[in-house]
């Protein structure tokens, strides 16, 4: 067997559209075309494992850029990760990672990479982490109802038009600024995801396109909500009469807690759905603390975005630290040899630095459990807990975790 791993040439375009395409379960003939199937990764961007000349595993990275606890960082958000069936089980997945994590590393490329795992644990022996949590809510329009001492949304809706993208870019902004694992919006995203004009899959659902209702208070712009609808003539939509719509929001963004209600109180609206069908939400979202029967919202939680480290000593400090402090790590990396050893981490008010160290270390751990402290996910001392790290006996573990703390929960609302 002869293996290459390189990135693919654009004589090899459809071949490497038509990987995923197969891993994926949504492989048809002919391909669509580029620009309706939403690959975007070109050659660049690419690392394939070509085994005796065929394709055989792709593999790609967009240049990103995420928010950590509201500071812009640079993140290679990776997708498109696929082996055809009969290259699997040979170590492909693994050697490509490989280079690619020494060449960003060599290179001084993104020193963290994120992605949205089908199956996590095929990451997490990669040294990626879970690093936060996605909630799914599904709830009947009619148990929409508020807790008391909730306020009152008294401003109003109307429905956005669609040269409207910079307002709703500027609402985003302000929304995400200060928050922790969203997105910089490439005009593809908006496009594509939320502001999907044509049928589109969501959440396993053909919801139609979208439509956009922006909320005003005094006539200033305090959130948005965009959503799609599509009518069901099966149980549990319709089951012979009454209510038959399946309503999806693709997203929100508030400004205001009334705001917050208003979003709410506009899909209460929705008489002819049976279900209202949130497919992705944060794990701080205010619903469960602000709905009079937070129950019938039927929440469930998994795993969402994956971080990984691949330089320590320029990703610790890309993020603000909750509290100045000091803390000597000991860092296990058997993929990233260079990350492996004591770091000693400070964080003051001008910003973090890292260096090496041979001091005693405080925190003993490995580099995924390292990537969920970074983002916020854990806590220094939920990771001793937990077993995902080891404290010395005079560790002041409070101390770490205020440093650690992040303003919100780590969330990333988008697909990439």
């Amino acid at each position: 067997m002869a293996l290459e791993i390189r990135p693919y040439t654009q004589e090899e375009a459809e071949a490497f559209r038509r990987v995923p395409a197969i891993v994926f379960g949504n492989y048809r003939e002919p391909l669509p075309p580029v620009e309706q199937d939403g690959t975007g990764i070109i050659p660049e961007w690419s690392l394939c494992a070509f085994e005796d000349g065929v394709l055989a595993t792709t593999y790609g990275a967009f240049p990103l850029v995420v928010r950590l606890n509201g500071r812009k960082a640079p993140m290679a958000g990776v997708t498109f990760v696929g082996t055809l069936p009969e290259f699997r089980r040979r170590g492909h997945l693994r050697k490509i990672m490989e280079t690619d994590f020494r060449r960003r590393y060599e290179q001084r490329m993104e020193p963290i990479a994120g992605l949205l795992a089908s199956i996590a644990a095929i990451y997490q022996r990669f040294g990626y982490a879970v690093c936060s949590i996605s909630l799914r809510a599904s709830i009947d329009p009619r148990w929409v109802r508020f807790v008391p001492s909730v306020p009152a949304a008294e401003g109003r809706w109307r429905e956005a038009s669609p040269d409207e993208l910079p307002l709703l870019e500027r609402i985003y902004r302000q929304f995400s600024g200060l928050r922790n694992g969203y997105l910089h919006r490439a005009p593809a995203i908006w496009s594509g995801q939320v502001l999907a004009r044509g049928g589109n899959m969501f959440g396993g659902f053909d919801v139609g396109p979208s439509l956009v209702a922006v909320y005003e208070e005094a006539g200033e712009p305090r959130g948005y909500v965009a959503w799609g609808a599509r009518h069901f003539d099966v149980p549990p939509f319709n089951d012979g009469g009454g209510p038959g719509q399946r309503v999806s929001v693709r997203d929100y963004a508030w400004l205001t807690p009334t705001a917050y209600r208003a979003i709410w109180e506009y899909l209460r609206n929705f008489d002819l759905a049976a279900r209202i069908w949130i497919n992705s939400m944060p794990p701080d979202d205010p619903a469960p603390h602000v709905l009079l029967d937070p129950r019938e919202l039927y929440l469930t939680a998994r795993d969402h975005l994956l971080g990984r480290i691949i330089d320590v000593e320029r990703a610790l400090p890309l993020r603000p630290y909750g509290e100045d402090g000091r803390v000597v790590l000991d860092v296990r990396d058997d993929m990233c040899p260079w990350n492996a050893g004591r770091w000693a981490l400070e964080a003051g008010s001008d910003g973090a630095s890292v260096a090496r160290t041979d001091e005693s270390p405080q925190l003993s751990l490995d580099v995924s459990a390292l990537a969920q402290l970074l983002f916020g996910q854990v806590s220094p001392t939920r990771a001793v807990r937990y077993g995902r790290a080891e404290a010395s006996p005079d560790a002041p573990l409070v101390r770490f975790d205020a440093m650690f703390r992040t303003e919100y929960a780590p969330f990333c609302p988008d697909m990439f």
